[in-house]
């Protein structure tokens, strides 16, 4: 799976719909629509807050580095034969 590729769609169709939002709370300005704008309010306000989530997300993954793979490790015994057989 490509995060970098799902964080991108994820951030693309937030901005549509703060766009959507954005456009919806400034179609009217009726006293007696103070109630849903503040609804649109907070639901812009997580909007805005899920953008910077994802932007965060994607700079985590371009900081990113996984440490290189290491063959692993002889167990103890084999260490400990090893270095008696140096000494012989």
């Amino acid at each position: 799976m490509d995060v970098r590729a799902v964080v991108q769609t994820q951030r693309s169709a937030t901005m549509r719909a703060l766009q959507e939002l954005t456009r919806l709370k400034y179609a009217s300005d009726k006293p007696e629509d103070l109630p849903w704008r503040l609804v649109l309010d907070a639901m812009v306000f997580q909007a805005e807050a899920e953008i910077r989530w994802l932007d965060h997300c994607e700079t985590s993954l371009i900081r990113y580095r996984p440490a290189p793979s290491r063959p692993p490790a002889p167990d103890a015994g084999a260490v400990d034969r090893t270095d008696q057989e140096v000494r012989r």
